[in-house]
């Protein structure tokens, strides 16, 4: 019966970690997985909704540039939009390396902020 739960858990531990990996086929899906990635990993203090997600189309990944979104509700400077950071999304398994840590290298994702 033991041996029976460590393959359970590690299938349902496979499965997770597969699932972690899924492929971005289009611009909508790489903005939804930048913002994600952003909340999780803490990347800007700023709340979703107060910030813009580009996407551009590069080929063999998404480059998804993160601005700040300067509204009434935000606040900021109305029609000033800065760069925060970059976020460079894999295709293939959604692999992401951004700049957010040091502004100027890609880096891989750190492990999670806890809130």
């Amino acid at each position: 019966m033991m041996r029976r739960s460590i393959i359970i858990a590690a299938l349902i531990v496979s499965t997770q970690a597969c699932a972690a990996q899924q492929p971005v086929t289009n611009d909508d899906i790489a903005a939804t997985r930048a913002a994600d990635i952003t909340r999780t990993y803490g990347l800007s203090k700023d709340k979703t909704e107060c910030l813009l997600f580009d996407t551009a189309d590069k080929g063999e990944y998404f480059l998804v540039r993160v601005r700040e979104n300067h509204t009434e509700a935000c606040g900021g400077a109305a029609g000033v939009s800065p760069t925060l950071f970059f976020l460079k999304i894999r295709k293939r398994d959604g692999y992401t390396v951004t700049t957010a840590y040091d502004s100027e290298q890609y880096l891989p994702l750190k492990t999670p902020a806890k809130n």
